[in-house]
């Protein structure tokens, strides 16, 4: 995992931005990243296999949660509808 370090910039106009706005730049910034990590994987099944490791072991969340939150974010992720 890259490191990633908030510009100064962008860490002025967060603290002036509405809860609205904060809650869609913080989804965007997930949707990115899952993204990106989604684009680094050779295939789904990888990303969904280690998504799932990730889930299991990091956030100790068991087998049943960790395939709603998968099958969750998989629907999010085919969503093209502006949240």
């Amino acid at each position: 995992m890259k490191n990633y370090t908030l510009p100064l910039s962008t860490y002025s106009d967060i603290k002036k931005m509405s809860y609205e706005d904060m809650a869609k730049w913080a989804a965007d910034l997930f949707a990115k990243g899952v993204k990106a990590g989604k684009a680094s994987v050779t295939s789904e099944e990888a990303f969904v296999a280690s998504l799932a490791a990730v889930l299991k072991s990091t956030f100790d969340i068991g087998d049943t949660r960790a395939e709603a939150i998968i099958k969750r974010l998989g629907e999010i992720l085919k969503d093209d509808t502006p949240r």
